[in-house]
């Protein structure tokens, strides 16, 4: 009994500072044909890659022009820009990981899509921030305009789960937009993000919003 609790332990702790090695590496790298062609071009042509290794756990292609409701009265407050449902990009998993809510990320490659935690008491206290990118199986997401309200995005996002809710990955605002992006940053206790930087347009003029994608930690139970 003794050994199998160590066993257990063991597991536990491999699994939750295995995430902690990621190395980022930027790649030249088009976005997965798996994806429609009416989704791939609004793609970069770069990746962003989280190497477990030599190969990447999470592969990101983020979109090139990210469309915005208005003009960001801040950096900290660029995500209330982006209306949503609005597509962030697409993300390859190449085995099983864990999301936000400590539910599976099953391989494959999945549209993100920006998704608005509900405020109403069963969420309450969950996050810190109420931004997700959702994660939706590319067969259920192929045009770009194809889910454009939190209703259809939590349905196509959740069908091929166990749970029934939405595949999800926490999105975190920043103060500020200056640094080199991508980077590897620690924007919470037990949390690592990737904090990337996009270009952005707001009624015709040119801007750019920058985020955290949390690819480890969990939210508050």
């Amino acid at each position: 009994m003794a050994r199998l609790g160590f066993v257990i332990l063991t597991t536990l702790l491999a699994a939750s500072t295995w995430a902690a090695d990621l190395k980022l590496k930027v790649a030249d790298s088009p976005p997965p044909k798996d994806l429609d062609a009416s989704i791939q071009k609004l793609l970069q042509a770069k990746s962003i890659q989280l190497l477990d290794g030599d190969k990447p756990a999470f592969e990101f292609w983020l979109v090139s022009n990210l469309p915005l409701q208005s003009k960001p009265a801040s950096a900290a407050k660029a995500l209330d820009a982006v209306k949503q449902a609005t597509l962030l990009g697409a993300v390859s998993v190449s085995k099983s990981m864990r999301d936000y809510r400590d539910d599976e990320i099953a391989p494959g490659v999945y549209t993100m899509r920006l998704a608005l935690q509900p405020q109403d008491g069963n969420h309450l206290g969950t996050a810190d921030f109420p931004y997700f990118a959702a994660l939706t199986p590319v067969k259920l997401d192929t045009k770009p305009e194809g889910i454009t309200d939190y209703k259809s995005l939590v349905k196509a996002s959740s069908k091929e789960t166990s749970t029934d809710h939405p595949v999800i990955m926490s999105l975190r605002p920043v103060s500020s937009e200056s640094g080199e992006f991508p980077k590897i940053e620690e924007p919470a206790p037990e949390h690592k993000s990737v904090r990337v930087k996009v270009p952005a347009m707001a009624g015709g003029e040119k801007s750019s919003v920058v985020f955290d994608i949390v690819f480890e930690g969990k939210g508050h139970k």
